[in-house]
């Protein structure tokens, strides 16, 4: 009996993280073949009927890399801290917008300094310390 319990547990050890991870990535291709309806409605008759699965993911990249491109040149730039401008005048919007920036530029820095040192810090109350990366 001890022994099919361990083989039990040590087949959950290894099914469960492996159909949670088989899971979580056909919710992420699934979310991402949405990105397909901001295609025109004639695209859509013809990707209706040859449905290919994850081609949502290549569009979204598609749609990334070129939203990258134009953001990187001297105009595009332009746009971007014209655009800034306008949503933080925008009161529940700013801040919204700020935090999330304020992270969005911490993970994606070029420098790749972000999160790399673990330091302990003194919070939520004295005495009681918890690990912060900065």
């Amino acid at each position: 009996m001890l022994a099919l319990r361990k083989w039990l547990f040590s087949g959950l050890l290894v099914i469960v993280p492996l159909a949670i991870t088989l899971w979580v990535l056909d919710w992420i291709i699934g979310t991402l073949d949405q990105t397909l309806w901001l295609l025109p409605s004639e695209w859509q008759v013809w990707l209706g009927q040859h449905r290919v699965r994850g081609l949502g993911v290549l569009f979204t990249l598609a749609i990334l890399l070129s939203v990258g491109a134009i953001a990187s040149n001297f105009v595009g730039k332009r746009l971007l801290g014209w655009g800034d401008a306008v949503v933080r005048r925008i009161p529940v919007v700013r801040s919204i917008y700020s935090s999330v920036k304020q992270v969005s530029d911490t993970l994606f820095s070029e420098s790749g300094n972000a999160f790399r040192t673990a330091v302990l810090i003194e919070w939520p109350r004295p005495g009681a310390w918890t690990i912060a990366f900065v």
